[in-house]
């Protein structure tokens, strides 16, 4: 709210502060040379397989990117749930275990878990049924998946991240609704480099400035189940990346998974 102070007969009109509602910049990742990049497993409906697949493909990996929906949260959605499925509690067991065997597997690696959208459940959930919970300790994401045990950064949803020259998103941060190629659609909204899950695809797609500099868009694709009783005809693929970072240069590599899971770059 303005505030109007009057002293005598010149008035005095401050204004306050805006509020910021996000950083300006994204999360820069510091420390990275070998990355593995994964998003999209939707636990519990992920598909064992293809996780496996992604953490065993290189074993020089010093840096660990978790781009979002990791869980479901299904129980938390806004549409007609079947209270059958698996509850929250199964969900976050199922993901501390994941994280558990990931930091085992790569004890000296950082891994860093950024929000997506279906994390972004819990919070709303809250706002809208029990905003006065909102803030305590003890129902946030980090603290029910124990990330001070497996020394997991969380980062949240917002301008994302950034390692070297290369921005990374979970992929809902620009309100694109998907489409026949994303990673247009995508890098027409960042102009920049950058790589995003969300979408549940492999894809890329490349443009040029007025300068002559080239920058390149990446969908990754999922490691779920590709066959969901919500959406069963779908152009969805299993999926990876690896960066290795370099002065001021990135190699990417996004890789698809086969329906025989052996992976092809793509």
């Amino acid at each position: 709210m303005l505030q109007n102070t009057h002293t005598g007969a010149k008035g005095k009109f401050k204004i306050p502060e805006g509020i910021i509602e996000l950083p300006l910049k994204p999360f820069k990742v510091s420390n990275a040379k070998n990355i593995l990049i994964i998003s999209d497993t939707h636990f519990p409906y992920h598909d064992k397989k293809a996780i496996t697949t992604a953490i065993n493909h290189r074993d020089d990996i010093d840096t660990i990117i978790l781009l979002g929906d990791l869980m479901d949260f299904y129980q938390l959605s806004s549409f007609a749930k079947n209270p059958s499925l698996p509850a929250i509690r199964d969900e976050l067991n199922i993901c501390k275990q994941f994280l558990e065997h990931l930091r085992e597997k790569f004890p000296k690696a950082q891994i860093i878990y950024y929000e997506g959208n279906h994390e972004i459940r819990l919070n709303r959930y809250i706002f809208q049924h029990a905003p006065a919970l909102f803030g305590i300790e003890t129902i946030t994401l980090a603290t029910l998946l124990e990330f001070h045990k497996t020394n997991v950064q969380f980062v949240e949803n917002g301008t994302g991240l950034k390692v070297g020259a290369l921005h990374l998103l979970h992929g809902n941060e620009a309100g694109c609704r998907g489409g026949i190629n994303i990673a247009r659609t995508m890098l027409l909204k960042t102009n920049d480099n950058c790589a995003f899950g969300n979408f549940h695809k492999t894809q890329s797609h490349s443009g040029r400035n007025l300068d002559g500099g080239e920058f390149v868009n990446f969908a990754i694709g999922c490691l779920c189940g590709l066959k969901p009783r919500y959406l069963p005809i779908n152009s969805w693929n299993l999926g990876f990346a690896t960066v290795e970072l370099f002065k001021n240069e990135f190699d990417f590599q996004n890789k698809r998974i086969l329906a025989n899971y052996n992976v092809r770059s793509n």
